[in-house]
């Protein structure tokens, strides 16, 4: 057991460490080379990217030096750095930092634009606002970074739990969830950089061309000009946002939280190119089904990653509740339940819901038509595969909980359209159409585990 004293010059040396690596930070990012090669260009970035989510200032501002947000990553960096854990946790605490501090940062400076026409205001904001969220922001960052960082996998029902058959039982962790919604709060700050980039439209047409060879070895005519696929269904245009989708900054999470060691997490991170990219070029080759089981190749393609994220969902609750084969079993079994229903019954319902809502609604891509029945698919897999113990009643309640949060979010889009004229991303359609189930799931179970 640590005595006071010894807790007393821990405390000591992390203060004077965390001070000495805050100093080493701010002398590296002071000297003249790095304001003008890396600061300032980091500057123009961000401003560049608050006038893309914000909009042009309401009067000309000059995003400085001073603007870059610098200062407290050294002060954020020298707290993780000079604290006492495993290097990979301080790194991925450093990466998971230096993304909420550019996404606040990039908020100071658009908010501050938009103010700019009433002096009063942006004084209010620029001298006490903003830096007074900074900081309490990067302190309760840092703290519970701390936090996570200490704790420790139990030796039953931990993030790395082993199991009897001898693989790991993976558990959700407060590290993913933090890191996934750091990570996905930077995918949607940087969204221009990815969306107008050339290399990455350079990405989309050798997709685009290596979809047309691979189909070509099948015996279906389709050939590729630029970032289009021509087959005889029709032409499908790769964009930088069918490559960059939201299921990056998600995979990300999971190999910093769940990487044991650092080749597992540099592997990781070196498979993520490879792997979209095969992904992307999967996604095309939905056009190759016949009709039979695919009746429109187009919404498949649009649908292909909500559906390879709901697979992958299945499979992982299957592995967490169950072991080995057991676990690949039930997840299949789970899949075959959904998809049936989808088949049989999801049109039925679809109609259902859909004339309680007040639909229809501008729907180019089919994503909020197919929310319903693929919501409630998911749900009965999910249930299938890691909760059929719990009891019928409680999925009878969880059930009628999604069907009730169907109708009133559709309601709620129908009003938004209709009266602020706001028209929800599809994307994140599609990210409510998975999350929804989900999240019941989550809770019944915790309310199955409560009343034991």
């Amino acid at each position: 057991m640590p005595t006071d004293t010894v807790r007393a010059r821990a405390a000591c040396k992390f203060a004077l460490r965390a001070l000495a690596w805050s100093l080493g930070f701010f002398g590296v990012l002071r000297l003249g080379w790095t304001e003008a090669h890396a600061v300032l260009p980091f500057t123009h970035l961000q401003a560049a990217l608050a006038v893309g989510l914000f909009g042009t200032p309401a009067s000309p501002i000059d995003a400085t030096l001073a603007c870059s947000g610098t200062d407290a990553l050294a002060l954020c960096f020298g707290a993780i750095f000079g604290y006492p854990v495993q290097w990979r946790k301080r790194l991925l605490g450093a990466a998971a930092g230096a993304g909420v501090i550019l996404a606040l940062n990039i908020s100071r400076i658009g908010t501050l634009g938009r103010a700019a026409a009433s002096p009063s205001w942006f004084n209010a904001l620029h001298v006490y606002v903003w830096p007074a969220v900074l900081t309490v922001a990067i302190g309760g960052y840092v703290f519970a970074w701390m936090r996570i960082a200490d704790r420790r996998p139990a030796t039953s029902g931990g993030a790395d739990a082993p199991d009897p058959s001898g693989g790991v039982r993976l558990r959700p962790t407060g590290g993913f969830v933090v890191l996934t919604a750091a990570f996905l709060l930077v995918f949607s700050a940087t969204s221009p950089l990815y969306l107008e980039s050339a290399g990455v439209l350079a990405l989309a047409g050798f997709i685009a061309r290596a979809a047309a060879a691979l189909l070509g070895m099948v015996g279906v005519g389709a050939q590729a000009a630029g970032n289009v696929l021509w087959t005889p269904r029709g032409g499908f245009l790769v964009t930088q946002e069918c490559i960059f989708t939201p299921v990056i900054p998600i995979y990300l999470a999971a190999i910093c939280a769940y990487s044991a060691t650092m080749r597992r997490f540099t592997l990781g991170i070196l498979a993520t190119l490879p792997l979209f990219t095969a992904l992307g070029i999967a996604r095309l080759l939905v056009v190759a089904l016949p009709d039979a089981i695919v009746t429109s190749s187009t919404f498949m393609v649009h649908a292909f990653y909500q559906l390879v994220v709901a697979a992958v969902l299945v499979f992982l609750a299957a592995r967490w509740r169950h072991n080995g084969r057991a676990a690949v079993g039930r997840a299949l079994v789970g899949l075959i339940g959904g998809v049936l229903f989808l088949q049989f019954f999801g049109p039925v319902y679809t109609r259902l819901v859909t004339r309680l809502a007040s639909l229809p609604l501008d729907d180019p891509q089919g994503a909020i038509a197919f929310l319903p029945a693929f919501q409630v698919g998911l749900y009965l897999a999910l249930w299938i595969a890691a909760c059929f113990a719990v009891g019928w009643r409680l999925f009878v309640a969880g059930l009628a909980a999604l069907a009730l949060t169907q109708v009133a979010g559709l309601l709620a889009l129908h009003s938004l359209v209709a009266h602020a004229g706001l028209t929800p991303h599809v994307r994140d359609v599609r990210g409510w159409a998975v999350a929804g189930p989900l999240l019941i799931v989550a809770a019944v179970v915790s309310v199955a585990r409560s009343h034991r």
